[in-house]
């Protein structure tokens, strides 16, 4: 499966092809950014937890009556196509693609248009690192959740997320029942939350701070397993996942003959 390597005297990163997925981003100066797990298998059809994993055109289990095959959608299971690669001193840009002929085998996706479009636009340097997904549904009306799904590599138990104080969320573990972020976030038990809003925001784990900020996004999601995890058992403590997106009451339409846009940048 084809990975495109990149790096300059800006830093490192890595891109895979299978699933449109971000590795690894290692800024110059600077440790690895991205949690990758040690029993992650790139294998078509399949979803690993690490790296910045693109979730659409469904997110979780979905929305509405259908129980769907397998959680966060369809175009992290196949192979997206390499359109540019452009390697430079201050940075590096990957645009991949991918049309809905290539989901067009997996379960689910007869429930979406066969003409939809995907686009993701990789930008990495020194400082900051942004993912930009476009969807285009050429000829239907069509919903769809979209998120980006990031694994940051930091001492998770010794973290902190600010800039959700305030602002509503549904609990996944309990039913989604509601509440209301009071103080800023700390992690260290099972967490699953989707937030009504997409504000900057910052983590921190005491030695690393990233900024994080996006466009067009209008949830924001908190997962981490805990460590009770099955899968993640002695893995949990060493990452945080914090997602914009258009996920659940915040779906989008995308009109026919239309588009839709979001990014997400981290900054160091």
């Amino acid at each position: 499966m084809t990975i495109q390597e990149l790096s300059g005297p800006w830093g490192a990163a890595r891109v895979a092809e299978l699933g449109g997925c971000v590795l690894s981003w290692q800024p110059a100066g600077h440790g690895e950014v991205l949690f990758l797990s040690r029993d992650a298998q790139l294998t078509p059809g399949s979803m690993w937890h690490g790296g910045i994993p693109v979730c659409a055109p469904w997110f979780g289990q979905g929305r509405g009556d259908w129980q769907v095959p397998h959680g966060h959608g369809l175009v992290s299971r196949v192979p997206w196509h390499t359109e540019t690669v452009e390697n430079l001193d201050d940075g590096a840009t990957v645009v991949l693609t991918l049309p809905a002929t290539q989901t067009a085998h997996l379960p689910g996706a007869s429930r979406y248009p066969a003409d939809l479009a995907y686009r993701l636009e990789i930008t990495v340097g020194a400082a900051a690192l942004t993912v930009a997904l476009t969807i285009t549904s050429p000829t239907q009306d069509v919903t769809v959740d979209v998120a980006l799904h990031p694994y940051f590599r930091l001492n998770t138990t010794g973290t902190t997320l600010t800039g959700l104080e305030g602002v509503g969320f549904q609990d996944a573990l309990r039913d989604w029942a509601t509440g209301t972020a009071e103080a800023p976030l700390a992690f260290g038990e099972h967490l699953d939350l989707v937030f009504d809003a997409a504000p900057p925001l910052f983590l921190s784990d005491g030695e690393t701070t990233l900024r994080l900020a996006t466009s067009s996004a209008n949830r924001t999601v908190v997962w981490n397993p805990g460590p009770a995890s099955r899968e993640l058992s002695a893995e949990w403590d060493q990452f945080v996942c914090v997602e914009y997106g258009n996920v659940r009451e915040g779906a989008i339409t995308i009109p026919a003959g239309g588009a839709h846009t979001m990014s997400m940048t981290v900054e160091l």
